[in-house]
């Protein structure tokens, strides 16, 4: 019996498939329906289809898209793709992703019917098609790990504008179990290979070998994921939950043993890396970012085997230079537009450390620049994909530049093209600033370190200049606001049936619980002892 699956996210298309033929007495079992391309790769962990009748405009992942996922990971599934549009265009598209059958709504039984047959001719016969849904499942198997990495190696390249609970979506449906508030990356670079190779082993054999001993070592610790990425680089992506204590003697202890254990057991010599700790799974990519520019330095650097970003930051510097008020420049110009202010901030910036011969700290700049620009589109809810091509990677290209002029024109190529397409954008900077406020208390309303100076911290602002614009935006004081948000949530966690009022007040950021009630009262007018016997 063959199996088919409909994907549509109008209930009547769904219930008008399921009457339009017997396909039962075709010999077809009817799989669950899905309502969109995400739901449909859901159901396929379960039972694949031989047939996927699915429709091209669908919320959250359309059919094109549901359709060339199924060419590169189901390629013997038969995808039958509906639309209301005839034109030239959709065709074409769907013709450069591999499928050939079309059909157009409403749908003529007959010309169904007719399709459905020659798909099932082209089918083989019944044993065939065990062995081929046996080999598919293989496949599938062999292939995780190659889906994994190309998920997370998007996400820590700066190219997604997905918040953390579609991120949170994201890792639930790769099934990477990965969980935490604070996150952190330590990265292994493999410096020289003293191991007996044939000719015919290839450096993804020999990172394949690294990863099994890598995870061999993790196995105590669960909440991580290892990944490779295009530098030939194993990265182990590390969770943390709130209180979990603090990231100096864990880190390194775990570092030796990566570094100890490929050195041993399979003569591999290594370096490795560790960014610092960030919170929310948007910003991992920045621990990303760190690691990259740790695993770019000299031999004499890599030769310390482990070391941490925030340690290395403390002494890296053979010049006096202070890295925030830079960012906070570049951040300024950037939020005002000023093309001419940017590029001599930029070359300003460049030119002396080159000239003084400090290597160390101009490569950290150069490296800087391209992160506070994946900063600014993060923002203002862009990716890099909605700007350049594709398979643009700035970091590549920049740290091929040794001139501090190459850089520079490099750096203002980047950011005019980042500019020219905000500047089409009707939503005022202001205002773009004002809803990342907004976003940045929403995810850290449980942290006691939430406050008007923290918030311009992370947004390299000044702190007045921040609350004045967003009491002009807002009409409302944003400490004021940051309150009512704590309040809000407090009164949640009441009405869900918290009772202990000191947990309610931790997760509400605050670190003393009479004045968490003294708060609750004010706002209410009632204490929030009285309030859940009320």
């Amino acid at each position: 019996m063959y199996k088919i699956m409909f994907v549509d996210d109008d209930p009547l298309i769904l219930r008008r498939l399921h009457q339009i033929l017997d396909w039962q007495s075709m010999d077809f079992a009817v799989l669950p329906d899905a309502c969109d391309g995400i739901s449909a790769l859901a159901l396929l962990k379960s039972a694949v289809p031989d047939i996927i009748i699915c429709d091209i405009n669908m919320p959250n992942m359309d059919g094109l898209e549901l359709a060339a996922i199924l060419k590169e990971h189901y390629p013997d599934v038969q995808c039958i793709l509906l639309t209301v549009n005839d034109s030239f265009g959709c065709a074409q598209q769907a013709l450069n992703i591999g499928v050939t059958h079309y059909l157009l709504k409403p749908i003529e039984p007959e010309s169904l019917r007719e399709l459905i047959r020659k798909i099932l001719s082209r089918l083989d016969s019944s044993r065939e098609k065990e062995n081929y849904i046996s080999s598919l499942y293989s496949k599938a198997l062999l292939n995780e790990r190659m889906i994994r990495d190309k998920f997370l190696n998007w996400l820590v390249s700066g190219r997604q504008t997905l918040d953390e609970q579609q991120l949170k979506e994201k890792f639930e449906f790769y099934q990477i179990p990965l969980h935490g508030e604070e996150f952190q990356i330590i990265a292994v670079h493999i410096e020289s290979l003293d191991f007996p190779v044939s000719m015919e082993k290839n450096m993804d054999d020999l990172l394949q070998t690294a990863i099994k001993s890598i995870e061999d070592t993790l196995s105590d610790y669960p909440n991580c994921v290892v990944f490779t990425d295009s530098f030939y680089q194993c990265n182990i992506l590390m969770g943390y939950e709130k209180n979990s204590g603090s990231p100096g003697p864990g880190t390194p202890l775990i570092c030796r043993l990566l570094r100890d254990n490929l050195l041993f057991d399979l003569n591999l010599s290594a370096a490795v890396f560790y960014s610092c700790r960030y919170k929310g799974l948007s910003n991992i990519y920045r621990c990303y970012y760190e690691t990259k520019f740790l695993s770019r330095y000299n031999q004499s650097v890599l030769d310390k085997g482990i070391i941490s970003f925030a340690e290395y930051m403390k002494n890296a510097f053979d010049m006096e230079m202070d890295l925030d008020s830079i960012r906070s420049a570049t951040f300024r110009l950037l939020r005002s537009d000023d093309l001419r202010g940017l590029d001599a901030h930029v070359q300003d910036t460049l030119e002396p450390p080159f000239a003084r011969h400090s290597f160390d700290t101009f490569n950290m700049l150069r490296i800087d620049f391209v992160m506070t620009g994946l900063m600014f589109l993060r923002e203002n809810k862009l990716a890099l994909q909605d700007i350049f091509d594709r398979h643009y990677t700035p970091l590549s290209e920049v740290m091929e530049l040794n001139e501090p002029e190459g850089c520079a024109a490099f750096l203002e190529h980047y950011f005019h093209r980042i500019l020219e397409h905000i500047r089409g954008s009707k939503v005022s900077p202001s205002r773009r600033i004002t809803e990342k406020c907004m976003e940045l208390i929403k995810q850290n309303l449980s942290s006691p370190e939430l406050s008007v100076k923290w918030l311009s911290s992370q947004l390299y602002m000044n702190e007045n200049y921040l609350s004045r614009m967003f009491r002009r935006e807002m009409n409302l004081p944003l400490v004021k606001f940051m309150m009512q948000k704590k309040m809000e949530a407090a009164k949640k966690y009441l009405d869900d049936g918290y009772t202990n009022l000191q947990e309610v007040a931790r997760l509400t950021g605050f670190a003393d619980p009479l004045y968490f009630s003294k708060c609750f009262k004010k706002e209410y007018g009632v204490a929030p002892s009285k309030y859940i016997r009320v």
